[in-house]
């Protein structure tokens, strides 16, 4: 189960970054710049949220399938 703790840091660290981002280009430009930033994390955000829901089913359903062959 150490696959979700790593997958919850790869996907905090890839939102800590876009806005760490944002924030450091809000300084420099403060009204026009960020606004196709925002747009561009929204986008980032949904496809890391769907990589992330589509990786934990498939691990899931791999560790919740039988490993072998049974005999009765």
């Amino acid at each position: 189960m150490h696959f979700i703790i790593s997958f919850s840091f790869r996907l905090f660290g890839n939102i800590f970054v876009g806005e760490v981002m944002l924030a450091s280009l809000s300084v420099v430009s403060a009204f026009l710049l960020p606004i196709p930033i925002i747009f561009y994390e929204l986008f980032v955000g949904m496809i890391q949220a769907t990589i992330f829901a589509l990786l934990t089913m498939a691990f899931m359903a791999i560790f919740t399938s039988a490993h072998g062959a049974e005999e009765h």
